[in-house]
């Protein structure tokens, strides 16, 4: 098989392959019916400790979202540092900063999201 006719082949292969994914990633999905549960206990806070607890999670969620702001803007100040004076450490550094930032603010979103389901607004 010469070259160009392998070139060609291996061309056509893989615009088969990416439109077979493209197909397969864009089907719609299987529905399943809903399924609600619900605990048979409600969480609640003893008495007396829930405007203390509510103070305390309000303040550690204004600190973690402090930090995560202070980590970026330190990160992306090495990056244009490294940049400014061709310090490639610097540089390497503050983006891989950013690519933490990123994911701890993922991660923080999603505890807050398990911390509201277990603790709960009361039974529905």
């Amino acid at each position: 098989m010469s070259p160009r006719r392998r070139a060609a082949v291996r061309a056509a292969s893989t615009v088969a392959l990416v439109a077979v994914g493209l197909v397969v990633l864009t089907a719609l999905p299987a529905t399943a019916a809903p399924v609600e549960l619900t605990a048979a206990v409600c969480p609640e806070a003893p008495p007396g400790v829930e405007a203390f607890a509510d103070q305390v999670t309000a303040w550690v969620k204004w600190g973690v979202l402090a930090l995560i702001g202070i980590a970026a803007v330190v990160s992306l100040g090495s990056v244009l540092v490294g940049r400014m004076f061709s310090h490639p450490h610097a540089s390497r550094y503050g983006a891989m900063g950013i690519a933490v930032v990123v994911m701890v603010a993922i991660t923080y979103t999603v505890i807050l999201v398990i911390l509201g389901s277990i603790t709960g607004s009361g039974c529905t």
